[in-house]
């Protein structure tokens, strides 16, 4: 069998102090690519000079754009790949030496599927390891592979673009990432992959060290906009639909989202982050009409909903309400 055709892509946004083991693990590949294409997203700390004096085993091709985000970086790579597969890294992660190897073999093996993806490991800014296995103890209910719609609507999907390779000819039938979206853009991307017929196979191995850190995307404000997007293309795609008895929005969107406004709550009331408080009620608000709830329970979200709006007033209680946030989530919602 002839070796796979790999197009490795990286979007790199002033990741300078992250960009050379990122590209350390792609050439230390037990597999190794077709090409390397980096799109440099209006850098502004020299990223594109460090990558551009890196030599690589294989044709490497910088791309330059003005600041669109991720999903914009990828789709112009995407557009210039040259490969059947493409593996996805971002600049701040690193891969394991057998990812490509052992990610492209389901999809070789098997042209009915789109994509494949694993399991992940995850590091601090310091590239120190911080846990194994990320996946299982994110959200244990979360289902891999991806096999249910319901499942996949219900609660974030966990499949790091870092930690997937995707057929070409099936990202490009779907039209891409979202470049709306930075933040769930990748829920979206597998969700249209799915929907359309696309199998996806998972390797519940670690195969990439997932770096976490307080300059991530992960915490920026368009993660909250990305949010909002993304919930109103399920709520157009997804309406309730009584005829078949499935009741999308009120008993797997709406849920989905208030618990997710609660959650960013808790997380952000800690730190005093009044503005991401305020913003977390009105997803809470928001969502809460949708679901059918006993009116026992609907009164006490009107009443939590009133207190969580006046985040500054709570703080008063701060002792308290940090020994409430310290608890498992779980324990602390029941």
């Amino acid at each position: 069998m002839s070796t796979p055709e790999i197009s490795v892509i990286i979007p790199v946004y002033n990741g300078g102090a992250y960009i050379e083991p990122a590209i350390a693990s792609v050439v230390a590949q037990t597999l190794q690519p077709l090409e390397f294409i980096v799109v440099d997203d209006g850098s502004t700390d020299g990223s594109a000079e460090r990558v551009a004096a890196i030599e690589t085993p294989f044709p490497k091709t910088i791309l330059h754009q003005a600041n669109k985000f991720q999903s914009a970086a990828r789709n112009l790579a995407a557009k210039h790949a040259r490969g059947k597969f493409l593996a996805f890294l971002d600049h701040d992660d690193i891969w394991y030496p057998e990812h490509l190897e052992m990610l492209v073999a389901p999809l070789v093996a098997d042209e009915r599927y789109g994509w494949s993806y694993c399991d992940i490991d995850e590091i601090d800014a310091s590239g120190r390891l911080v846990a194994l296995n990320m996946l299982g103890k994110l959200d244990p209910g979360v289902q891999h592979p991806k096999t249910s719609i319901f499942n996949m609507l219900g609660a974030d999907m966990y499949i790091f673009p870092s930690a997937a390779v995707v057929r070409r000819d099936a990202m490009l039938q779907v039209g891409g990432f979202d470049e709306r979206l930075s933040g769930y853009e990748d829920d979206d991307l597998f969700l249209r992959l799915f929907r359309v017929g696309w199998l996806n196979a998972y390797l519940p191995m670690p195969l990439v060290r997932y770096r976490r850190h307080p300059a991530s995307s992960a915490f920026s404000d368009r993660m909250w906009i990305s949010r909002d997007i993304f919930a109103d293309k399920l709520l157009q795609n997804f309406p309730d639909d009584p005829v078949l008895v499935r009741f999308f929005v009120r008993d797997i969107i709406a849920p989905r989202f208030y618990e997710a406004g609660r959650s960013e709550y808790i997380r952000h009331f800690p730190h005093a982050r009044w503005a991401l408080c305020a913003r977390a009620v009105q997803v809470m608000r928001r969502f809460q009409p949708m679901m059918d709830l006993p009116n026992g329970q609907r009164l006490l979200h009107w009443f939590e909903h009133r207190v969580m709006a006046h985040p500054r007033m709570l703080s008063a209680f701060y002792p308290v309400l940090r020994r409430l946030t310290s608890l498992p989530y779980q324990r602390w919602r029941s």
